[in-house]
């Protein structure tokens, strides 16, 4: 009877030092992977993606939610939802010119991050001379703990790195948005600009190897998933905290 003891004993040990040993490895896989088990892994984050319906938001919000972040996008009425459709997000809809709206957005629950990815192009450029402040002061009302912008080589400091002979029809734009880069930097929160110069999406199933620098001088082209995965880095990252960087992928051509 002893010896059956014993042998059931050792047994169980045997059992259960194999389940650990199973669950770290699998632990350690999933943070191999970029899962959340492990310790020190980032928390999950509640985040607020303006522009979140357009070409470089959709891909940002994607990206968000496939680390396993809160995501909400802030869209306009008539903004078409195609590019999310089905995605687990939640929408908040009005008009980021309109402060009150914005206002309304970011008050409405506790965010942690907001990502301002808004596009336009045209002659409506002066519109991020207004949405910029408006995101910043209300994201520093209510507690935000980071912002992530998105800007232009050629605003501020990068303008020697834009073509020459491209600055007179971009001077408006590059104005509008140093407007709204001095008002993320003023807001107190911790920010992250992100600058690109051009934009080019490679074939799907194409691998990216962007990165972003810090020498405000560089221009080059990166694609929008590079941008999404960079802008996912960033989120929590002591790193990314209050800096401007260029985003540029070396294995793209560069269109001047």
């Amino acid at each position: 009877m002893v010896n059956r003891r014993t042998f059931t004993l050792k047994l169980a040990l045997a059992i259960a030092a194999a389940a650990m040993t199973a669950a770290a490895t699998a632990a350690a896989a999933q943070t191999a992977a970029g899962g959340r088990t492990a310790a020190g892994a980032r928390p999950r984050r509640a985040v607020i993606v303006f522009g979140g319906s357009g070409q470089l938001g959709s891909e940002i919000v994607r990206a968000l939610l496939g680390a396993g972040h809160d995501v909400t996008v802030f869209i306009r009425p008539s903004s078409s939802r195609e590019r999310i459709a089905g995605l687990p997000v939640t929408l908040v809809e009005g008009d980021v010119t309109v402060e009150a709206d914005v206002e309304r957005a970011l008050k409405a629950r506790r965010y942690d991050v907001v990502v301002d990815a808004l596009g336009r192009s045209g002659a409506d450029v002066g519109f991020f001379a207004i949405s910029g402040p408006h995101i910043a002061r209300w994201a520093a009302a209510t507690g935000v703990r980071q912002i992530v912008l998105h800007s232009s080589v050629g605003v501020g400091a990068s303008r020697e790195a834009y073509p020459a002979e491209l600055l007179p029809r971009m001077e408006r734009l590059f104005a509008a948005k140093q407007v709204g880069e001095e008002a993320v930097i003023a807001s107190g929160v911790t920010y992250t600009i992100i600058r690109n110069a051009v934009l080019r999406d490679p074939p799907e199933g194409t691998s990216e190897h962007a990165r972003l620098v810090h020498d405000e001088k560089v221009y080059g082209t990166v694609s929008r998933r590079g941008l999404a995965r960079l802008t996912l880095g960033c989120v929590d990252e002591p790193d990314c905290a209050d800096k401007i960087f260029h985003a540029i992928d070396d294995t793209l051509p560069v269109f001047r």
